[in-house]
C-alpha cells in the first residue's frame, strides 16, 4: 500500500531547522556589533554540524523509506558545510591579519577589487 501523501522525514526537518539557525547565527556573528563573533561563530559551527549530521542521516533514511524531505536534507547538508567553511576562512583571514598585518594581504588585494586611490 502506497500513500498518496507520504510524511516528511523528521531528521530532514531537524536538518532544515538547524540550517536556518546556522545561517542566522553566522549572519549575527558577521554583524558589526562588538563581540558577537565570539558567541555566534561557535554557535554557527555547532548548528552547522547538527544540520550536516541530521541531513546525512535523513538522506540514508529517505533511500529506504518513501518519505518526503530530500530538499530539506540537502539544504541542511549544504548550508552546514558552507557555513563551517566560511567561518574557517574568516578565522584564518583574521589570524593572518593579526600576525602579519595588512601587508600580507595588500599585494593580492588590488587584483580582486581593483586599485585603490
Amino acid at each position: 500500500m502506497t500513500l498518496s501523501n507520504p510524511p516528511t522525514n523528521r531528521h530532514a526537518l531537524i536538518a532544515f531547522i538547524a540550517a536556518i539557525l546556522t545561517i542566522v547565527s553566522f549572519c549575527i556573528g558577521v554583524a558589526p556589533i562588538p563581540l558577537t563573533g565570539l558567541v555566534c561563530y561557535p554557535a554557527a559551527i555547532l548548528w552547522g554540524i547538527v544540520a550536516m549530521l541530521f541531513g546525512v542521516r535523513s538522506m540514508r533514511q529517505l533511500h529506504s523509506s518513501g518519505e518526503r524531505g530530500r530538499w530539506m536534507a540537502w539544504f541542511g547538508i549544504s548550508c552546514g558545510a558552507l557555513t563551517i567553511l566560511m567561518i574557517l576562512f574568516l578565522i584564518t583571514l583574521t589570524i593572518i591579519i593579526l600576525f602579519y598585518g595588512m601587508s600580507a594581504i595588500h599585494p593580492i588585494w588590488p587584483q580582486y577589487i581593483g586599485p585603490t586611490l
